[in-house]
């Protein structure tokens, strides 16, 4: 099992990355960027803030589940993290798509598959995440 100071920097690692996205996604509504739908930074909110519901279930899920590991299991969750977290982002972008394709207009659809041309950006982007948080494991706890 992990002690008490390994599980409070794998939730750390968890839910900083869902804390900063907020964060970000925010900063243009307190300053005023979104105050209408015409600005062009409203397809850039969407983009953000569509990610949310996956990072946010995503992050529940791995607290859960992780409260069981040993430290050996918890380093391969963190390996495996980018991977496993794609489902949790596809699944709001594939729901809006399909509202939009019944209940919307058409051109709004393709986000029920334009997800996909976002992978390799969270792979790459998680990969990063995944290396700097075990490097920083491995230089606080060994």
């Amino acid at each position: 099992m992990l002690s008490r100071a390994q599980l409070n920097f794998f939730m750390a690692a968890l839910w900083m990355p869902l804390l900063l996205m907020l964060a970000f996604s925010s900063y243009g509504l307190w300053i005023g960027d979104y105050s209408t739908l015409e600005s062009p930074e409203t397809h850039w909110v969407y983009l953000l803030w569509f990610g949310m519901p996956g990072l946010l279930l995503f992050a529940l899920w791995v607290s859960r589940s992780a409260k069981s590991r040993n430290e050996q299991q918890a380093l391969r969750m963190v390996w495996w993290a980018p991977v496993r977290f794609i489902p949790f982002y596809a699944v709001p972008w594939m729901l809006y798509g399909l509202c939009s394709l019944i209940a919307g207009p058409f051109d709004d659809a393709f986000m029920a598959y334009s997800w996909f041309l976002l992978v390799p950006y969270l792979l790459i982007a998680g990969y990063v995440c995944a290396g700097v948080t075990v490097a920083l494991y491995r230089t606080v706890f060994s």
